[in-house]
């Protein structure tokens, strides 16, 4: 009957161990995330704050410039000529940097021919530094950013020389020479083909001293060209602008990272200690189909891939059969191969044990009754559970009753902690068990403690952080 309960037992327990290790939905690694949180942790696409860029060194976004185009001279006096019969070919020709997506600055030259009041021809170079500013740079950007239309206002200033000016005054009967100062205005659209090329069209005009002509006042403004021409912008050394990723959304990212980091600790945590309890719980299943002899029958339940050792003697029940006959007569030694019952002397072997015992205990080689364990948090020297409480009043009530002696051994895991943190804590709980002994009434003349420090004797690692506690006489 025994045997038969032992069995069904084993294979109930066993059973339950197959299941829970089949039932993965529990107890597998898994946190529940949320449709509208799912992009958390997915790679962040990454946003640029708007008008805010990088400065640029002094060897980006320098800018070359040629473009050709038509002139029209308007002096004072204005000549009977219309604008069309002024008009002249034109070359342009320019060096620049932008220093921001917005300010920039060149130096241009612009020349060939004009036509003046009296329709003659003249040649002249204007030299200019203008200042730019893209009206279109926050526009539609590219990765670079760069825009892909400009409209970029600029205005400027320069030095003009009419290179006929000394024949036209001696045809006039005096001599002289200028490089009047002069004014440059006007508008550029860019287009662009790639990061370095754009396609340029500029509308420009410059305003100088009438006297530009050989005709007219010197100290008064009045004579004018206007220009529209054509050309292209060649970009030299590094080209765009880097521009400035908003943080913004990696922080908020790595925030919820965080969060979601700890609560895969703690799962992992807590399937750990549910696979050291497994463990334990199989190795307890394993011994018992063993010693029952029925590991070759039932041992594939507990395999998880490494072939089940033997580890423990086969039950041959001369323990059990022994209980019984002693239940059934207290005269027989345990032995199976005997067969008559009765022997007598069994309780005289009881009493010498007895003896033996209280010997050992005078002697003070064994303690009275069992050791009493109280156990702690990690890294403290608070139980683990207030109701433990319960046991030091017993203990106390006792030893004053019988006027014992009280044996208190701190302890700590070894497996946490360094030597001389464990050494403290098993100090700390001794003590702090020493303290509890002594307000219930105990005298600390009768409490010897001692401390172990860190320990691994015991499995698993918890019950090692523990306190033990012994009578003797």
């Amino acid at each position: 009957m025994t045997r038969n309960s032992i069995i069904t037992l084993s294979l109930a327990l066993a059973t339950v161990v197959q299941s829970q290790a089949m039932e993965t939905s529990q107890d597998s690694l898994y946190t529940d995330v949320s449709a509208s949180t799912i992009h958390m942790l997915e790679p962040l696409q990454p946003s640029f704050l708007s008008h805010t860029t990088v400065a640029a060194g002094w060897d980006s976004n320098w800018f070359v410039q040629v473009s050709g185009g038509a002139s029209a001279f308007i002096g004072s006096p204005i000549g009977c000529a219309d604008l069309f019969d002024r008009t002249m070919p034109v070359l342009q020709v320019g060096i620049g940097k932008w220093f921001t997506p917005a300010v920039g600055g060149r130096i241009a030259y612009q020349g060939l021919k004009f036509k003046d009041s009296n329709l003659k021809t003249n040649g002249y170079k204007f030299v200019h530094a203008d200042f730019l500013y893209n009206l279109n740079h926050n526009l539609g950007v590219n990765e670079a950013g760069l825009s892909r239309w400009d409209i970029i206002p600029f205005v400027g200033v320069g030095m003009i020389h009419n290179t006929d000016y000394r024949a036209l005054c001696e045809c006039r009967g005096f001599t002289g020479d200028t490089h009047p100062f002069a004014f440059s205005y006007g508008i550029m659209g860019r287009y662009r083909i790639s990061n370095r090329l754009h396609l340029v069209a500029e509308l420009s005009g410059m305003t100088t001293f009438k006297s530009f002509d050989a005709i007219g006042a010197s100290n008064r403004f009045g004579d004018n060209m206007l220009n529209l021409s054509a050309g292209l912008s060649l970009t030299i050394g590094k080209s765009g602008w880097k521009r400035v990723v908003d943080a913004r959304p990696y922080m908020v990212q790595n925030e919820y990272l965080l969060k979601h980091i700890g609560s895969l600790e703690e799962a992992n945590a807590r399937l750990s200690r549910k696979v050291q309890d497994d463990e334990r719980i199989k190795a307890e299943f394993q011994k018992i189909l063993e010693m029952e002899g029925l590991l070759d029958i039932y041992g594939d339940l507990l395999k998880d891939g490494n072939k089940t050792k033997s580890l423990y003697p086969k039950n041959d029940y001369s323990g059990l059969n022994s209980l019984r006959a002693r239940l059934g007569s207290k005269g027989w030694d345990g032995n199976p191969s005997q067969k008559h019952l009765g022997v007598a002397g069994s309780d005289s072997l009881n009493a010498k044990a007895m003896e033996k015992y209280l010997l050992a205990m005078q002697q003070g080689k064994e303690c009275i009754g069992a050791p009493i364990y109280f156990f702690f948090h990690i890294r403290t020297s608070d139980f683990t559970e207030p109701s433990q409480l319960l046991n030091i009043d017993e203990i106390a009530r006792i030893a004053k009753t019988y006027g014992l002696k009280v044996n208190v051994s701190g302890a700590a895991d070894s497996a946490t902690g360094t030597e001389r943190i464990n050494d403290t804590l098993s100090r700390q709980r001794a003590e702090y068990i020493k303290h509890l002994f002594t307000e219930r009434g105990v005298s600390a003349s009768r409490i010897h403690t001692t401390y172990e420090g860190g320990i691994d004797e015991f499995s698993p690692i918890q019950v090692n952080r523990n306190t033990c506690v012994t009578l003797s006489f």
